[in-house]
C-alpha cells in the first residue's frame, strides 16, 4: 500500500507539465484563442511543487486518497468481500460516488451509453488533444480494493490539487478522467466493455450478450436509464487525433517492485485477453 500511494506526488508532478507558464499565459491573452499555441514551458517546477504542495500531498494525495480508497472498497454487492460487476447496484453506487468526487475536483461530468463515468476540464485550449487518465470501477469476485480504484482516485486527487492551487484552468490541454464501467468481464464474460466502446471496437452484437440470469447487456443498461443502440455505440468512439495520450496508475499485482524496494515502475508491455467458449 505504501509503495503504491508514494507515486501520487509523482503523478501530480507529471500533470504539472501540462500547465502553461505564467509568461505564456500573459502573452496569449492578447492573441486570438483560435490561433494561440500554448507554450511548452512549465509553470510548476520540481522545487515549486515541493514547496507549494507538501501539505496538499498529505491532505489530498495521501489522507483523502486513502480515505476514498477505503470508502470505495466497502461498496460491494455482497457482505464479507468486495464484488462489483457491470451495472450492479454496487457498481451504480460507486459510479455516483466517483462522479461526485470528480465534480469536487472541478471537473465537468457525464455518464456515457456504456456506463463509463467521465470528468473533464478543458483548460486553456478546449480543442487541443486531451490527456486521458483512468481505470476501471468494476471488480472481480473477492477483489482487492486497490485494483482499478487506485487509478481513478489518484487521478482525481492530482487534479484536485491543481484546482486548490488555482492552476486547473491554466492547463494547456484538456484532461479527462474516465472510470470505465467494465474491464473484468465477470457479469457478461466479455472483458473491456467500457474501454472497447471508447476505442470503437465493441461490436453492436455485444448488446445482445446475456448474463447468467438471461438479461442482455442492452436490458441491463436500459434498467439503469441508459439507452444503448448501434448508433449510440458508434458515437462513443474517440477519434485518435482527439487524444494526446493515456495514463493509468495501477496496483502491481505481483511481488517484483516490493522485492526490489521500488515505489513504482513504468509498464513497457501489456498482456491482452482472449476468452474462448467451447461447444
Amino acid at each position: 500500500m505504501a509503495s503504491s500511494l508514494s507515486l501520487l506526488p509523482l503523478f501530480l508532478f507529471s500533470l504539472s507539465f501540462l500547465v502553461s507558464s505564467s509568461s505564456s499565459s500573459s502573452s496569449s491573452s492578447s492573441s486570438s484563442s483560435s490561433t494561440t499555441t500554448p507554450s511548452t514551458d512549465v509553470l510548476l517546477g520540481n522545487e515549486e511543487l515541493e514547496g507549494v504542495g507538501l501539505e496538499l500531498y498529505e491532505e489530498f494525495l495521501r489522507d483523502e486518497a486513502v480515505s476514498r480508497l477505503n470508502e470505495l472498497g466497502k461498496v460491494s454487492d455482497v457482505d464479507g468481500y468486495l464484488e462489483r460487476t457491470f451495472m450492479s447496484p454496487a457498481s451504480v453506487k460507486a459510479a455516483s460516488v466517483i462522479r461526485q468526487w470528480m465534480e469536487d475536483a472541478g471537473l465537468r461530468t457525464w455518464v456515457d451509453h456504456m456506463g463509463n463515468v467521465h470528468g473533464r476540464v478543458d483548460g486553456m485550449n478546449a480543442s487541443a488533444p486531451a490527456l486521458l487518465i483512468g481505470s476501471h470501477l468494476d471488480t472481480v469476485v473477492d477483489a482487492g480494493k486497490f485494483d482499478g480504484a487506485l487509478g481513478i482516485i489518484s487521478a482525481i486527487s492530482a487534479v484536485k490539487v491543481l484546482k486548490v492551487i488555482n492552476k486547473l484552468e491554466m492547463l494547456k490541454r484538456p484532461i479527462e478522467i474516465i472510470a470505465f464501467s467494465d474491464e473484468e468481464g465477470v457479469r457478461f464474460q466479455s472483458t473491456f466493455l467500457g474501454s472497447a466502446a471508447i476505442s470503437g471496437i465493441l461490436p453492436a452484437s455485444s448488446l445482445n450478450i446475456s448474463d447468467k440470469r438471461g438479461k442482455t447487456l442492452k436490458d441491463v443498461l436500459h434498467e439503469n436509464s441508459v439507452e444503448a443502440t448501434e448508433e449510440t455505440l458508434l458515437q462513443l468512439k474517440y477519434q485518435p487525433h482527439s487524444i494526446w495520450g493515456y495514463v493509468e496508475v495501477h496496483i502491481e499485482q505481483g511481488p517484483v517492485l516490493e522485492l526490489a524496494g521500488l515505489p513504482l515502475g513504468v509498464v513497457k508491455g501489456i498482456a491482452g485477453q482472449t476468452r474462448l467458449k467451447g461447444n
